[in-house]
C-alpha cells in the first residue's frame, strides 16, 4: 500500500477525486485544511516490488505486506549451516488484513501528531520572536523619549555659552553624527572654553580614549566558546572567521563549529557552506539534551565555536553553560547598533559576558551609541570584523581604532559645516542694495549629503 495526497477546494470534491482515481474502496487516512484547501491522505494498493520509500508510514505498510505473503523463489543450493539456522529461527506469523490496516492507521496517526507538534513549535517560535521585536520597539521609543527630554534640558545651558564659531560648528557635528545627548553634553563641557577646532578635537579624542580604556582579550584559542547576539549582527560570519584563524594555527581537525537551535530557514545550510569552505567539521544540535553527548564526542578538539540564533539568545547561552559550565560567552554586536539594542542584549544582567565582539566596522560610520555604552562599563573587547571576507578579522579591537573611526566623522562634519564659507559670502560687495536675507544653512556648503539624505537640500 502507498499513501497519496489529494488537494481540493473542499472535502466533497477531494473525496470525489479520490474515488475517481483509486476506486470506491479507497482508504481515507486523514483530512486537514492546508492553505485554505482541503488535504486528503488516502492509502492505495501498489506493486510491492516497486514500492521504495523512506517515509515511516509507508515503511510500516511495506513491512506489513511483506510479512503477510512470502514470495515464491526458485530453489537454490544451501549449505548445512544455512539450513540449520533457518530451522532454528522461528517463522513470523503472517498479519491478517485487519492487522495491516491497524498498523497503517497507527503509523498515520503518529505521523499526523509529529506534523502537528512541528507546527505548534513553529507557531511558538514565531510568537516569541514577535514579542521580542515588540519589546525592542518599546525600548527604542523609550530611548528616543529620553534623548528628546535630555536635549531639551541641555539646550538652555548650551545657548547661554559663549562658544567660538569653530567650537559651535563642532557642536553641530556632534548632533549630525547622532551622538547621544548625554555624551554630547559631557564632551561640550570639555571644549566649551576652547577657540580652536583642532584643539577641541584633540581634547575629545583624549577624553574618549581615557574613558574607554580597558584590557583587550585575545581571540579564542582553546575550549568552548558561545557567540550570541541579536539577529543580523553577523554571528555566523564571526564564527567562521574565528574558525578559519584557529584552523590555520592548529589545523582543521582540531576545530569544530556547532549550530545550536537555529531553526531559521537556510541557517544550517549557511553554517555547512562556511565550514566546508574552511575545511572544519560542523554539527547541528536542536535539543538541549544532546549537548553533553556532543561535548563528550568533541572533547579531543582544541576549539569548539557555538553559533546561536538571535531569538532567545540569553536562554540559549544559559543552556550551553548548564551543560558545560567552563564555556565562555561572547556577545556579538554590529558597530552601528542602537543604544536600546546594546542595553537590552548586554546590560540585561542575565548572562555574564566574557567579552564583546564587534562586526560591520566597514559599514558603520557613526558608532557613537557603542562608544557611549562602553563608557559606562568595563566589558572587555575581543575580535572585530570589518568586511564580508573570511580573512577580514582584527584579532584585537583597540580602543584607539574605535575612537579614531568615530572622531574622523566629527572632523569631516566640522570642516563641512565650517562658518568660513558663510562669512566669505557675507563679505562679497553688492552692486545694488538688496533687502536683508536669512543666513544660508551651513549644510549648503557640505561636500556630501548627510547620511540617509538624497538629492538637493538646504
Amino acid at each position: 500500500m502507498e499513501l497519496k495526497r489529494i488537494l481540493a477546494r473542499d472535502t466533497k470534491t477531494a473525496q470525489e477525486r479520490a474515488i475517481a482515481l483509486y476506486g470506491r474502496n479507497v482508504l481515507v487516512i486523514s483530512n486537514h485544511t492546508v492553505g485554505g484547501q482541503t488535504e486528503l491522505v488516502v492509502a492505495v494498493d501498489v506493486d510491492e516490488s516497486s514500492a521504495q520509500t523512506s517515509n515511516p508510514v509507508l515503511a510500516a505498510v511495506a513491512a506489513g505486506a511483506s510479512q503477510a505473503a512470502e514470495p515464491e523463489t526458485a530453489p537454490v543450493s544451501r549449505g548445512f549451516a544455512d539450513v540449520m539456522a533457518a530451522v532454528d529461527r522461528p517463522a513470523a506469523a503472517p498479519q491478517a488484513p485487519a492487522t495491516q490496516r491497524a498498523s497503517v492507521l497507527a503509523a498515520a496517526q503518529s505521523f499526523d501528531m509529529q506534523v502537528s507538534q512541528g507546527q505548534a513549535d513553529a507557531q511558538e517560535r514565531d510568537s516569541q520572536r514577535g514579542r521580542e521585536i515588540m519589546d525592542l520597539i518599546r525600548d527604542e521609543l523609550a530611548t528616543l523619549r529620553r534623548e528628546f527630554n535630555l536635549s531639551q534640558k541641555a539646550s538652555g545651558w548650551q545657548s547661554s555659552l559663549n562658544l567660538a564659531p569653530e567650537v559651535q560648528a563642532l557642536l553641530d557635528s556632534f548632533t549630525q553624527a547622532g551622538m547621544p545627548a548625554s555624551l554630547r553634553t559631557l564632551l561640550l563641557d570639555t571644549v566649551k572654553d576652547m577657540r580652536d577646532e583642532r584643539e577641541a578635537l584633540a581634547a575629545v579624542r583624549s577624553q574618549l580614549e581615557h574613558a574607554l580604556q580597558r584590557e583587550p582579550v585575545a581571540t579564542p584559542r582553546h575550549g568552548v566558546h558561545v557567540l550570541a547576539g541579536p539577529s543580523g549582527s553577523g554571528k555566523s560570519l564571526m564564527v567562521a572567521k574565528l574558525a578559519r584563524l584557529a584552523a590555520k594555527r592548529d589545523g582543521a581537525d582540531h576545530v569544530a563549529i556547532v549550530s545550536y537551535k537555529d531553526l531559521r530557514v537556510g541557517a544550517w545550510s549557511q553554517v555547512q557552506l562556511l565550514a566546508e569552505h574552511i575545511g572544519v567539521d560542523a554539527f547541528c544540535v536542536q535539543d538541549e539534551a544532546e549537548l553533553p553527548a556532543l561535548f563528550e564526542r568533541l572533547k579531543g578538539r582544541h576549539l569548539i565555536l557555538i553559533d546561536t540564533p538571535g531569538s532567545q539568545a540569553l536562554e540559549r547561552v544559559a543552556e550551553v553553560k548548564g551543560a558545560y559550565p567552563q564555556a565562555q560567552a561572547h556577545v556579538v554586536m554590529a558597530a552601528d547598533a542602537s543604544s536600546a539594542t546594546l542595553n537590552r542584549a548586554i546590560g540585561a544582567g542575565k548572562v555574564r559576558w566574557d567579552s564583546l565582539m564587534v562586526t560591520k566596522l566597514d559599514e558603520s560610520v557613526q558608532p557613537w551609541p557603542l562608544v557611549e555604552f562602553l563608557c559606562g562599563n568595563r566589558l572587555a573587547l575581543n575580535a572585530a570584523g570589518d568586511g564580508t571576507q573570511l580573512g577580514d578579522l582584527r584579532r584585537e579591537l583597540e580602543i584607539r581604532s574605535l575612537v579614531e573611526m568615530a572622531v574622523a566623522q566629527l572632523a569631516r562634519a566640522a570642516s563641512a559645516t565650517s562658518v568660513e564659507p558663510i562669512k566669505a559670502l557675507a563679505q562679497q560687495p553688492s552692486m545694488t542694495p538688496l533687502p536683508p536675507a536669512p543666513a544660508p544653512s551651513a549644510r549648503l556648503y557640505a561636500a556630501v549629503a548627510p547620511r540617509g539624505m538624497r538629492g538637493a537640500y538646504n
